[in-house]
């Protein structure tokens, strides 16, 4: 019988780390990719969706600002990108919770998933109140939308976008950046910047527009951070922390 040689032993084991390593780059450039594409998202959803008339306008002059084809393909444009950048956010929380594996601690790791979806559907729930009343008039048929109607949906998505959704945004950045602290999977200074913002936005009663743009700028701030962060085939890779299988991220 011909046993292995120690050579092709060792030559296997270098092969498994590398395929291990370029599965790990692979999982980090999908988490990189999804929060740049949040991001990108998130601040021109926000951009079309602050295009809403000005609510002291009276019922005719509302009905005719929302009659504009115009007007409405912006506004459902914000909605569809608020859609998809909410896709965006719930991968980059998978790939970031295939990444961390077994280092995952199950309480910050389930706050971290829920306050992630949490803030997804309050999210898009409150793109869609701002964009109502053009989904009125474009798709229902609607001829005239109310001025007090308007203020209302407009309301009702700023409470969410302004004083429920930071909350949720702090939970997240909180909750990632103990991750880090407890993983190491990106440098600490990460961690750090993450404490302070997420405290603060999770202080501030009525959150400003300055300081709600704080989220998906701290998620391109991970992204970026994780593509110049990312491992090499030539990394070593502890077969411990990531489990051998063939399903890559992507």
């Amino acid at each position: 019988m011909n046993w292995p040689s120690d050579d092709t032993v060792l030559g296997d084991e270098t092969t498994r780390g590398g395929q291990r390593a370029r599965r790990r780059a692979r999982s980090l450039e999908a988490a990189a990719i999804a929060g740049v594409l949040y991001t990108v998202l998130t601040l021109a959803a926000l951009v079309l969706l602050s295009r809403i008339p000005d609510l002291s306008l009276s019922d005719a002059e509302m009905t005719s600002w929302f009659d504009d084809t115009g007007h409405q393909a912006w506004l459902i444009l914000g909605l569809n990108l608020a859609s998809v950048s909410a896709i965006a956010l719930l991968w980059f929380v998978a790939v970031i919770r295939r990444r961390l594996g077994d280092r995952e601690d199950r309480f910050f790791g389930t706050v971290f998933f829920g306050s992630g979806i949490a803030y997804a559907v309050v999210w898009v729930t409150a793109a869609a109140m701002v964009a109502a009343p053009a989904v009125a008039m474009n798709a229902l048929g609607a001829r005239s939308v109310g001025a007090d109607s308007v203020s209302l949906s407009a309301g009702l998505g700023a409470s969410l976008l302004l004083v429920v959704a930071p909350r949720l945004q702090a939970v997240f950045i909180l909750t990632v950046s103990n991750l880090i602290i407890r993983s190491g999977f990106l440098p600490r200074w990460v961690a750090y910047v993450g404490f302070l913002t997420g405290l603060i936005m999770f202080i501030v009663p009525l959150v400003t527009t300055s300081i709600g743009l704080s989220f998906p700028i701290w998620v391109l701030l991970v992204s970026i951070v994780i593509l110049l962060n990312r491992p090499t085939m030539h990394d070593r890779v502890d077969s411990d922390d990531e489990p051998d299988d063939s399903v890559d991220d992507l």
